[in-house]
């Protein structure tokens, strides 16, 4: 299964309220394919740990083999994900800009990422 459900789509939206996650019970505007309000995280969480659950894949195609895209409950949004195409940006080969070192307290250099 890919690492991240795609819910792209505004249909896993509801603009109107948000209701309690039926895994968490914490309120969420998300729903999945079966109208269960569910944030994606806890979808994500669930497939995880649902390992036996019945799945659904993507159709192999000639340049791309069957993929796992989630369980029946939780699942992407399949084979259109496959059909979007990659925008790569280009890569600039000038210098990173200077970094500057700073210490938070002395003896403290390199615990904390900027």
């Amino acid at each position: 299964m890919d690492a991240l459900l795609d819910w792209g789509d505004a249909r896993h939206f509801d603009h109107t309220q948000d209701r309690p996650c039926c895994l968490c019970g914490r309120p969420t505007p998300m729903r999945s394919h079966a109208g269960e309000s569910v944030h994606k995280v806890c979808a994500e969480d669930w497939n995880a740990t649902h390992p036996g659950e019945p799945r659904r894949y993507t159709r192999p195609g000639p340049d791309r083999p069957q993929r796992d895209i989630g369980t029946w409950r939780f699942h992407n949004d399949g084979p259109i994900t496959d059909q979007r195409v990659t925008v790569l940006t280009p890569v600039t080969l000038a210098s990173p800009p200077a970094v500057v070192d700073v210490d938070i307290e002395p003896g403290q250099r390199g615990l904390f990422a900027a």
